[in-house]
C-alpha cells in the first residue's frame, strides 16, 4: 500500500495529539472511571457512564490517529524545489474570466482545511496545479463547468512546526 504524503507539521500535530491522548487523557479518564465506579449501581452511575463514554471515544480517536501515523510519509517541504507547484507549495492563482485572484497551500489529505485554502494534492484542483509553472495557463474543469487561470506565483509556504 502506498503511503499518503503529510507535511512534517502535519504529522507532528497528529504525533502530538495521539502522544497527549494516550499518555495524559486516557489515563485522567480511566482514574476518573475508577472512582465512580466506587458509588456503586454503575448502570444509574452518570460519572462512570460518562467516563466510560469518554474512553470510548478517546480510543476511536487513538485508533484514527495511529493509522494516520503509520500509513503516512512525512515531507519535509523545505527541501523541494518549488520552481513548479509542488507538495507544500503556495500557489497563487487568477481567474481570467473574472480577474479573481486566489492563493492555495498543497498539502496532504488528512491536512486540508478550505477555510485556510489549505487543498490536498489528491484534490481535483491540487492534483490539476501540481507541476505548473509560473505564468501557465490551465483550464480546470469541475461540474460540467471550465475555468480558465493563470499561475501568478509559486513559493515554498512556511509551515511553523512547534
Amino acid at each position: 500500500m502506498r503511503k499518503e504524503l503529510i507535511t512534517q507539521m502535519g504529522f507532528k500535530k497528529f504525533l502530538d495529539e495521539f502522544n497527549n491522548l494516550l499518555k495524559i487523557e486516557k489515563p485522567y479518564w480511566v482514574k476518573e472511571k475508577e472512582i465512580a465506579a466506587q458509588f456503586g449501581d454503575r448502570s444509574e452511575n452518570a460519572e462512570y457512564i460518562s467516563a466510560k463514554e469518554q474512553i470510548r471515544n478517546i480510543d476511536k480517536r487513538l485508533r484514527f490517529l495511529d493509522k494516520i501515523i503509520k500509513n503516512t510519509e512525512a515531507i519535509k517541504t523545505e527541501q523541494l524545489s518549488h520552481e513548479k507547484v509542488n507538495f507544500g507549495s503556495q500557489v497563487t492563482i487568477l481567474n481570467l474570466d473574472t480577474n479573481e485572484e486566489k492563493m492555495y497551500i498543497i498539502v496532504g489529505t488528512y491536512e486540508t482545511n478550505p477555510n485556510v485554502n489549505m487543498i490536498s494534492n489528491k484534490s481535483p484542483l491540487g492534483k490539476t496545479l501540481l507541476n505548473k509553472s509560473k505564468n501557465e495557463e490551465f483550464e480546470f474543469i469541475i461540474n460540467n463547468e471550465t475555468f480558465v487561470y493563470e499561475i501568478l506565483d509559486i513559493k515554498k509556504y512556511n509551515f511553523k512546526v512547534d
